[in-house]
């Protein structure tokens, strides 16, 4: 009598034709006919055939994490022990394409149990995997499996551009400013204006107000933090729609940024895509055209077109080499701390950069409330304690009419 782990994975939960049931029904009849005991069920439930079965939120937690890598045995040891490895003799799925649609899983998963003394069995394929003939038979289903995966992606994406065409959600997260609405008709969903309840759109447009009239990033995001409740981030203000907790996670310059510089605040569409540039593949977002060239419109603009050139031109503005800010980084990143205990960074000022208590720009609030310190003051400081301790003074140097002396940190 060996000991089964009966594995259960299903794409979408409104597959009929392999509900978890089915495949639970078959697993445990086939166990019971074969004299075997179930000792344990995997159960991956919206999860993709492309997924490598090591890395399956259930699965993963049988299987060690180094499968199909090229490690030590010291670190495929540990992997072992943080697994569950040893609980169980025999994988047994309904069909090969529970386990993976991809053949290099599967025969990663196949060869790490042969070399474990672990066996592999599917129901309905009625394959011998500890035969020769078994192991080409599993290798040609899982071809097939592979392919009909790709299949389901093409599919996938045609829709997905067709959806778009006709100006309709598909799902995913919701642009900020925005939210989903059933249609009239009935036919699928849409993107409206956010301009009730969570009001992000409200909140966008105020963005957008701001930069234009000259407040900076950093500044923006300090105002939407006083009160996340009202003024929540894209994350929590979709939980908020559907009726979960939101975090409270925070507002940064960064964030703030990235919300104005996208189209999608147009009502456009943008995706990301691969491409290579001299030799190396990076990262780029794409404006998703129509047939005619033009930017598809799928929902309504929040904002002009202009005051989204204008608003950018502002960023471009508040992130220049002014004042030398970047020029050779900050010369006192991680040896000026708030008093907090944060790293104090260097930030663009009015007049001259400014040192900062980097919670200025983060998820939290500087507890000790730290306020920026001119850089050349904290600079000629640290120069001037550096001097004395070498027993020579330095010849001040800063912004002409650049103010000396104060506190290092409040």
């Amino acid at each position: 009598m060996a000991r089964v782990l009966g594995v259960i994975r299903l794409s979408r939960v409104s597959d009929e034709t392999t509900s978890p049931e089915r495949q639970r029904r078959s697993i445990q009849r086939w166990a019971d006919q074969e004299g075997h005991v179930v000792v344990g069920w995997v159960e991956d439930i919206d999860v993709s055939g492309a997924v490598e079965p090591w890395k399956r939120p259930e699965f993963g937690k049988w299987l060690p994490s180094t499968i199909g890598k090229e490690v030590s045995a010291i670190e495929h040891r540990i992997a072992v022990e943080e697994s569950r490895a040893d609980e169980y003799d025999i994988i047994c799925a309904l069909k090969i394409d529970r386990l993976s649609r991809r053949v290099l899983h599967v025969h990663a998963l196949l060869e790490w149990c042969e070399k474990n003394g672990k066996e592999v069995a599917t129901v309905e394929d009625g394959i011998n995997l500890n035969t020769q003939m078994g192991k080409l038979l599993l290798s040609l289903i899982a071809s097939f499996a592979e392919g009909e995966l790709e299949a389901i992606k093409a599919r996938a994406k045609f829709s997905y551009n067709h959806l778009v065409k006709e100006g309709r959600w598909r799902g995913g997260r919701t642009p900020y400013g925005y939210r989903e609405e059933k249609q009239e008709t009935g036919d699928g969903w849409k993107l409206v204006p956010d301009d009730y309840g969570t009001d992000t759109a409200g909140t966008l447009r105020e963005i957008v107000r701001r930069l234009i009239a000259g407040e900076s990033a950093n500044s923006i995001a300090q105002w939407l933090n006083e009160d996340v409740s009202k003024t929540p981030t894209s994350l929590d203000a979709q939980m908020i729609r559907n009726g979960k907790t939101p975090k409270g996670s925070r507002w940064t310059a960064a964030n703030t940024a990235k919300v104005v510089r996208s189209r999608c605040i147009l009502g456009q569409m943008e995706v990301s895509e691969e491409v290579m540039v001299d030799g190396e593949k990076t990262t780029r977002r794409r404006v998703v055209r129509g047939a005619d060239g033009q930017p598809l419109q799928r929902a309504e603009p929040l904002i002009t077109h202009e005051e989204w050139e204008l608003a950018n031109k502002k960023l471009d503005e508040n992130t220049s080499k002014r004042n030398g800010n970047r020029k050779g980084g900050s010369p006192l990143l991680q040896v000026a701390f708030c008093t907090c205990g944060e790293p104090a960074y260097l930030a663009p000022g009015r007049n001259w950069p400014y040192y900062r208590c980097a919670s200025r720009t983060t998820h939290k609030p500087c507890p000790t409330g730290s306020k920026g310190i001119a850089a050349h003051t904290l600079e000629d400081a640290v120069g001037g304690l550096h001097a004395r301790h070498r027993g020579s003074e330095p010849r001040p140097v800063g912004p002409e009419g650049g103010p000396r002396g104060g506190p290092l940190l409040q």
